[in-house]
């Protein structure tokens, strides 16, 4: 990657919440590491989204089990966190809201290997991988979302590892969908 594209991260990580640095901490203690998702994520990586997000969105590299839950549960609310359980994770909430997901299966080996360490224990997984991640979820505004990715980083992006990863999810049919809107090969 280019050094004005590490320079320009390194200014947008500089950002990063206190609270979601002591959250990393608290992880980070459990033997977690964690990765930044979602529209907070894609703004990292210098995509414009036109719309704000108030919450981040996180998930750890361990498959959520009763037991990791319970410590993560226990450890974040003795330091003061409100903590909540929810189908799709954890909901923490301070002075901002985090949203601690279950790891999603694409959470492997290449996706942590690609993925850049912001600060301490957080991490930003590849733009390819965030694309598949959005393609998972099938939101409304996740499929915004991606539109706005394809148009701006479609140049950047490293197709070959994309396709890969789209494929391993088997989501090549929406993916090819996708493109067709978008007018992308």
């Amino acid at each position: 990657m280019p050094q004005d594209f590490h320079e320009d991260m390194d200014r947008k990580t500089t950002s990063l919440h206190s609270t979601l640095l002591l959250l990393s901490r608290v992880l980070a203690g459990l033997g977690l590491r964690v990765f930044i998702i979602g529209a907070r994520s894609i703004i990292v990586h210098g995509v414009q989204l036109g719309r704000e997000t108030r919450d981040w969105d996180a998930v750890v590299d361990k498959p959520f089990t009763p037991e990791l839950r319970d410590a993560i549960t226990r450890e974040l609310r003795s330091r003061g966190f409100k903590v909540q359980w929810r189908k799709w994770g954890l909901l923490v909430e301070d002075d901002i809201h985090v949203d601690i997901n279950y790891a999603p299966l694409t959470l492997d080996e290449e996706f942590v290997r690609r993925s850049r360490r912001l600060v301490e224990n957080i991490y930003l997984p590849s733009l390819e991988d965030i694309v598949v991640l959005k393609l998972m979820s099938g939101e409304r505004k996740d499929y915004d979302d991606l539109k706005r990715i394809l148009h701006q980083a479609w140049h950047r992006l490293d197709k070959e590892y994309l396709y890969k990863r789209v494929r391993q999810a088997g989501l090549e049919r929406e993916f090819r969908r996708l493109m067709r809107r978008l007018g992308l090969r």
